[in-house]
C-alpha cells in the first residue's frame, strides 16, 4: 500500500524542468522579435536612412570631413564635406572647432565642466560667427546645474539645447553641434 501512495505522489509533480526552459526560451524569442520589429519601425526615422545611405556612397567627403587638423590644441580648424540633400542636390558642409570650453557650474560651485565642442555650418563656415556661438555657449554651460546633466536624458538635452542656441543664433546655419569631448568634475 505504501508503494502505490508513493507512484501516485511521484505523478503529480507537476511540469518538469525541460517544459518549463522551453516555455521561457519560446517567450524570449517573442520578446526579441517584437523589440527589434518596435526599433526597426517606430525608431528609425526616415530622414536618418537616407542620411546613412547618403554617407555610405559618398566616402571620399566622409575622409575628408574626418581628417585631422593641422593646428594645435584649442585652435580652431575647418573641415568641408559635401553630401546630398533631402532633393538629391549636394550641400556643402563646413566642420568648425571651436576652443574648449572650461567653466564652473552653478551648482553645486565647486563642480567644472570642460567641453570640446565643433559646429557643422550648412555652406562656408564663418568664424566670427563661430566666436559668438562659442560665447553664447560658454554663458549657457556656466548657468547649467550638475542634476540637470546626470544620465543619458540628461546629456540629450543638453545636445538639444546647445543646437538650438546654435541654430538661433546662427539663423540656421549650424546644423549640428558635436561634442569631440566632455569632462565634469
Amino acid at each position: 500500500m505504501a508503494s502505490t501512495i508513493e507512484h501516485q505522489e511521484e505523478g503529480k509533480k507537476g511540469p518538469s524542468m525541460v517544459m518549463l526552459l522551453v516555455a521561457y526560451a519560446i517567450i524570449t524569442l517573442i520578446a526579441g522579435g517584437a523589440g527589434f520589429g518596435v526599433s526597426a519601425t517606430m525608431l528609425k526615422p526616415a530622414s536618418m536612412t537616407s542620411a546613412a545611405e547618403t554617407v555610405a556612397d559618398k566616402a571620399p567627403a566622409k575622409e575628408a570631413a574626418h581628417a585631422p587638423a593641422a593646428s594645435g590644441h584649442g585652435a580652431e580648424s575647418t573641415h568641408a564635406a559635401e553630401s546630398e540633400g533631402h532633393g538629391g542636390a549636394t550641400q556643402k558642409l563646413s566642420i568648425v572647432d571651436l576652443p574648449s570650453i572650461t567653466t564652473n557650474l552653478v551648482d553645486p560651485t565647486d563642480a567644472w565642466i570642460r567641453m570640446e565642442l565643433s559646429l557643422v555650418f550648412e555652406g562656408d563656415a564663418d568664424t566670427m560667427l563661430a566666436q559668438e556661438v562659442h560665447q553664447d555657449i560658454i554663458a549657457y554651460v556656466h548657468t547649467m546645474k550638475l542634476y540637470n546633466l546626470r544620465g543619458g536624458s540628461g546629456y540629450q538635452h543638453l545636445m538639444e539645447d546647445l543646437e538650438e542656441r546654435a541654430a538661433i543664433r546662427t539663423e540656421g546655419r549650424v546644423k549640428r553641434v558635436l561634442v569631440r569631448s566632455m569632462i565634469l568634475e
